[in-house]
């Protein structure tokens, strides 16, 4: 079950988003937000450029005038984060670190049930106007489950519509762990499933999706679609699933190749495409 989300904050409508959607997830599980921020040290460094002889004294005086610039900005993060979480009722923790953003979210997922990031991150504001690739590294690396969040969040109202989820299945061990993944959100009763799979062979594809629907009823998911396609998985989705529901389930993130057939390659797609978000198993 699903007892601790990290959000790295940034100050982006993703981040906004990120902690709308924590929230959400806080409530129905009693889960514990952590809104983290992060000193980018090595950003305001690099930013500096090379010190000329005899320059390190202004040097000095550049970076410590960038940090406190920064502090300011961390501290509003923080203020908001812990305001939001507050008005919804949800529990909460504060965190401040220092060094690369790509790294200590990392390191300090590994003890949380989930982590939620924006699909574009800004985490270098103190040192750059534009988003950074904190999210490529992260998902290189990171063993936690990772909801990546769009710009625009489209989540029904709570007890209005259900929550419409395309899980997208192969024979991967990382399509697998992401069924399991889902599974542990424990919102079965808030959720309407369709379980996708592309497969030449009816057979197979059936077979897979049956092992997959057996799993997830026996967790509580009851409202579930099976739906074999020859298509291509991309193509099925942008045709039928991408503007129909609210949020993707994949299972494997590749930017070496590894996955093109299916769930790699369709990760990619997704977060591209910035839509809907995306749970990466």
């Amino acid at each position: 079950m699903l007892k601790r989300i990290l959000i790295p904050l940034d100050p982006s409508p993703y981040t906004d988003n990120a902690i709308q959607l924590g929230c959400l997830m806080g409530k129905q599980l009693g889960a514990e937000l952590t809104g983290m921020v992060i000193l980018d040290i090595p950003g305001i460094e690099k930013s500096i450029g090379p010190i000329p002889l005899g320059g390190m004294y202004y040097a000095d005086k550049l970076e410590a005038q960038k940090e406190a610039e920064a502090q300011k900005h961390i501290d509003g993060l923080l203020d908001k984060f812990q305001k939001i979480c507050s008005a919804a009722g949800v529990k909460h923790k504060l965190a401040q670190v220092q060094g690369s953003p790509s790294d200590q979210i990392i390191k300090e997922s590994h003890f949380y049930d989930s982590l939620l990031i924006g699909m574009r991150t800004f985490f270098h504001f103190e040192s750059q106007d534009r988003d950074g690739d904190s999210l490529e590294k992260i998902l290189d690396h990171a063993i936690t489950p990772i909801y990546a969040v769009p710009k625009v969040l489209n989540i029904p109202v709570e007890g209005v519509d259900k929550i419409r989820v395309c899980i997208a299945l192969n024979d991967s061990l990382p399509a697998a762990r992401a069924v399991q993944r889902f599974a542990q959100l424990a919102m079965p009763e808030m959720m309407q499933v369709t379980l996708l799979t592309s497969n030449e062979n009816a057979a197979e594809g059936e077979r897979l999706l049956h092992q997959a629907e057996a799993y997830l009823q026996v967790h509580g998911f009851n409202n579930l679609t099976m739906v074999c396609t020859d298509q291509a998985i991309i193509e099925a989705i942008d045709e039928q699933y991408l503007d129909t529901q609210h949020v993707f389930v994949v299972g494997a993130h590749s930017k070496h190749g590894l996955f093109d057939f299916a769930l790699g390659s369709l990760t990619r797609h997704l977060l591209q495409a910035g839509r809907r978000p995306v749970l990466i198993g």
